[in-house]
């Protein structure tokens, strides 16, 4: 694989986004800032055929050499230099010939030493006779080093016509080896038709079958897909195993937070960000950051959800439903802060999106992603004026998520945000002085198919509540010791995990 262009990249996540404060550039914005710049200061008006992909290309090192006006509109975008970048035009000079296959390097050492034998290094004198093509001097002792040295400056001025047509003559077998060598794989459409077929499959499974097993079995497929990207491939199939890397780690990540392991959770969700990122896939990224954002506030860290629901905003188009539930995730994460302005703004920042959606949502693993982003605009503010305090609006809220949840198709209803949506439902309740609704509301969740560990959180909520302001109530006596069978019952589940 070729070596990552790591400060370009660095240049662009050190450089502040103008469209998404608290976040760095990405890669669609800096294209499309890089086109702009070009179209305005380009004097002959030459089409630009730079985008996300093609910057993609640069950071991971697959491009090494853009052309100037690439490189001037990248440094005026980034505020930089060229070599800042990692664009020096003398490695342009001296890269080498061939380095990806064991005969290619072969012939253009020898290619090398062929032309330091033959081409002599010319004097101080010769050097300033006025010509455009000017070498600098050499020091005459040591030979062959410093010739060599010399030439990698002056490679283009100093050979030979005959070495120079050796030299074009093993170029042109090398770049037949280069181009061989696309076709030399181990994976194969096939494999690559059978992991979709996998993580399509396991996705779809995901509210139905046990977490434990299913987390075996992604594994499984995760560590298959990391051998094939550590094997033979072309590099159209590298970009399409990095889509399955980063879907596969997504889910080990949902399915690590369902077992209550925060540690195991978080690492997988970065590692679908990483994958999806180095893909250039943006609404990868956007579901990574996502998750990181959701498994960060059940391990009662929002500075960090907020952190990545920010990272997933800049990477997302703003007419994708996803984008809504980003800003939906921010704005929670700062209600968990106990920062009323910030969550209120980026709900409204949230409710401007969604009303911009277009009528037709894409889905997601059959998943009707407009769906999702309508529930959360209900279900995510109910959650969040529930932790500052205002019970009204949290029930206002959490009885409309419900009532989407009730209406939505077969297809959409998460036992886990039923279950989810009736606890917070039931918490605002006991807020509200109505224990008894609270109690019936809360029984019912506990019956959900889907009580997996983070659900646990939403019910200690629920009992504190209760016990903290009814406690001589039979009916939150009795819920309580529901609570803590449900407890006891998570703490095995999470050592067993």
């Amino acid at each position: 694989m070729a070596e990552p262009n790591r400060l370009l990249r660095a240049a662009r996540e050190r450089t502040p986004s103008r469209q998404c404060p608290q976040a760095y550039m990405a890669r669609e914005e800096v294209a499309d800032a890089v086109a702009q710049w070009i179209a305005e200061h380009d004097d002959k008006g030459r089409d630009v055929a730079f985008d996300a992909n093609h910057l993609g290309k640069l950071e991971r090192g697959s491009v090494r050499c853009p052309q100037r006006l690439y490189v001037d509109a990248l440094c005026a975008v980034l505020n930089a230099t060229p070599a800042e970048l990692g664009f020096d035009s003398v490695a342009k000079l001296t890269r080498p010939l061939a380095t990806a296959h064991p005969g290619g390097e072969h012939k253009a050492q020898a290619t090398t030493e062929q032309l330091t034998a033959a081409s002599p290094v010319r004097s101080e004198q010769e050097c300033n006779d006025g010509s455009a093509d000017r070498l600098p001097a050499v020091p005459e002792e040591g030979g062959t080093p410093q010739r060599r040295e010399t030439l990698k400056l002056g490679l283009a001025v100093a050979v030979t016509p005959d070495i120079l047509d050796r030299v074009l003559s093993d170029a042109a077998a090398e770049a037949l080896e280069f181009t061989q060598l696309t076709a030399l794989s181990a994976v194969g459409q096939g494999t690559l038709d059978h992991l979709e077929v996998v993580v399509s499959d396991l996705n779809r499974a995901y509210m139905k079958d046990s977490p434990d097993e299913q987390f075996i079995v992604a594994r499984v497929y995760r560590s298959r897909v990391d051998e094939l990207i550590r094997g033979h491939h072309t590099l159209k199939e590298l970009q399409e195993l990095y889509v399955h890397a980063a879907c596969l780690s997504e889910l080990l990540a949902w399915l690590a937070y369902d077992l209550g392991n925060f540690r195991t959770a978080q690492a997988y969700a970065l590692d679908s960000y990483t994958y999806a990122d180095e893909a250039g896939h943006g609404e990868l990224c956007g579901w990574a950051a996502h998750a990181m954002a959701a498994i960060a506030l059940g391990s009662e860290d929002p500075d960090r959800a907020a952190e990545a629901a920010m990272h997933g905003i800049a990477k997302m188009s703003a007419s994708h439903p996803l984008a809504v539930r980003l800003y939906a995730h921010a704005a929670r994460a700062y209600a968990r802060l106990g920062q009323r302005e910030p969550c209120k703004a980026l709900f409204g920042e949230a409710q401007q999106l969604y009303a911009r959606l277009p009528a037709r949502a894409p889905r997601r693993f059959t998943k009707d992603t407009g769906f999702h982003a309508s529930y959360a605009m209900a279900a995510y503010p109910a959650s969040a004026y529930l932790w500052l305090g205002d019970f009204e609006i949290a029930r206002t809220q959490g009885e409309a998520a419900l009532a989407a949840l009730e209406s939505a198709p077969p297809d959409s209803r998460s036992p886990y945000a039923q279950a989810q949506t009736r606890f917070v439902l039931a918490t605002s309740l006991a807020g509200l002085g109505r224990p008894d609704d609270a109690v019936v509301l809360g029984s019912q969740a506990l019956t959900s198919t889907r009580m997996v560990v983070p659900l646990v959180a939403h019910v200690r909520d629920l009992d504190r509540a209760l016990v903290s302001r009814y406690p001589k109530l039979a009916c939150v006596r009795e819920f309580h010791e529901q609570y803590r069978h449900v407890a006891q019952r998570s703490t095995i589940v999470k050592e067993e995990s």
